[in-house]
């Protein structure tokens, strides 16, 4: 069973051996790369490679890179993928923490479009319409 984050920091402020709580909790833990879950949906949603190249609107040869796992994409980046993918916003979330970066924070403006935006499944070019009319940065 997945613990909550706070579970998780509580454990660790108690522990006496970081060894035993890595042991315990070895199942909390981020299990594969962001290019290995990227991969991962893509099979689950029949898509190609092309397909979520051509979607995020990043250059072809990095996203391929990215893809690839040769890449390691700031936050901006992994956003644009997760609206190539047709991300849910717990997929979206798991792509950043995969890729080491901040999750969808519904208490910053911006980050409330985008989480708007995903559960509605609008595409990238929708949501930065949006995001532009909104007077925020756009994605990409």
């Amino acid at each position: 069973m997945k613990k909550r984050t706070v579970e998780l920091i509580n454990e660790l402020k108690e522990c006496t051996a970081i060894e035993r709580y890595i042991e315990i909790n070895s199942e909390q833990f981020i299990d594969c790369t962001l290019a290995e879950y990227i991969n991962e949906l893509m099979v689950e949603k029949g898509m190609r490679k092309i397909d979520v190249v051509k979607s995020s609107r990043l250059s072809e040869v990095y996203t391929y890179q990215i893809i690839a796992g040769m890449k390691k994409p700031d936050r901006e980046k992994i956003l644009c993928i997760a609206f190539a993918l047709t991300a849910s916003i717990e997929e979206a979330n798991r792509l950043l923490r995969t890729g080491g970066k901040a999750e969808l924070y519904a208490k910053s403006k911006r980050d409330s479009i985008l989480i708007f935006a995903l559960d509605r499944k609008l595409s990238l070019d929708e949501t930065n319409d949006i995001l532009f009319e909104l007077g925020q940065d756009v994605l990409g």
